[in-house]
């Protein structure tokens, strides 16, 4: 699975339109379609951008056992996400849900940093019982290193 997600982030930086093909129908759908969705992405990377925010590292683990649910496999990836803020850098664990219609030729990804679990159930409509979310974190933050 770890091999699905290369490519979408070896492209150039904040290629929205490859980035929202990994992304579950029913997610572009419930944020108001595809260019709705494209538009959010790019006003979130400016917003980063104004107040000095940047990935420091991204890092995706390996997923859960992945479960077979009305014909769509399933599973949970844990996500670390290092970024630098003028206040210091702030890490966050969180993990993605991923889906596959294609018996895992492809994969959706979907964020529960972005959506809650409960959100997520109404969302997505074929959503496994068996998948087991972890409880969301409380950020980390650390100084800047020194030079």
């Amino acid at each position: 699975m770890d091999m699905v997600l290369l490519p979408m982030f070896k492209r150039k930086k904040n290629d929205f339109n490859t980035f929202v093909k990994f992304m579950h129908p029913s997610i572009i759908a419930f944020a108001g379609g595809e260019e709705a969705m494209k538009t959010k992405m790019d006003s979130a990377y400016k917003t980063m951008k104004r107040f000095g925010v940047s990935f420091k590292r991204y890092w995706i683990g390996n997923p859960s056992t992945i479960v077979n649910y009305k014909d769509q496999l399933q599973a949970v990836l844990p996500v670390s996400v290092s970024l630098i803020t003028p206040l210091g850098i702030l890490t966050t664990e969180t993990s993605m849900i991923v889906m596959s219609n294609d018996k895992g030729k492809s994969w959706w990804f979907i964020d529960t940093n972005v959506y809650s679990v409960e959100r997520l159930k109404d969302i997505l409509p074929h959503f496994s019982p068996e998948l087991v979310i972890p409880t969301r974190q409380k950020p980390k933050m650390e100084p800047l290193p020194r030079n």
